[in-house]
């Protein structure tokens, strides 16, 4: 089993995330977080599932299933912990 870790970068997009969708509906800004902090949890159980964005540097990212849209954790696998870098909302403008 392998450590998650998110960086100081992820937890603003979280933030981001949260505050965004809280202008709309709390309640779905609550789920959607849980949803996203969840699915970044469970790579501590299969670290390499998502797929490969960037094989030199190890870069993976990992769908989150969300309504419509969702969103997508970029995430290394570094030694043994699953360093989870950025969270962006599956509409957003982000790295390939």
């Amino acid at each position: 089993m392998s450590p998650v870790v998110w960086t100081p970068a992820a937890t603003r997009d979280l933030q981001r995330q949260h505050q965004f969708l809280s202008t709309l509906d709390t309640e779905v800004a609550n789920r959607a977080i849980q949803a996203i902090v969840k699915a970044g949890g469970s790579l501590s159980q299969n670290p390499k599932r998502g797929r490969i964005l960037d094989e030199a540097n190890g870069l993976r990212k990992l769908p989150v299933r969300f309504g419509k849209v969702g969103f997508v954790l970029h995430y290394a696998v570094i030694f043994e912990e699953v360093v989870i870098l950025r969270v962006f909302h599956g509409r957003e403008n982000r790295p390939r």
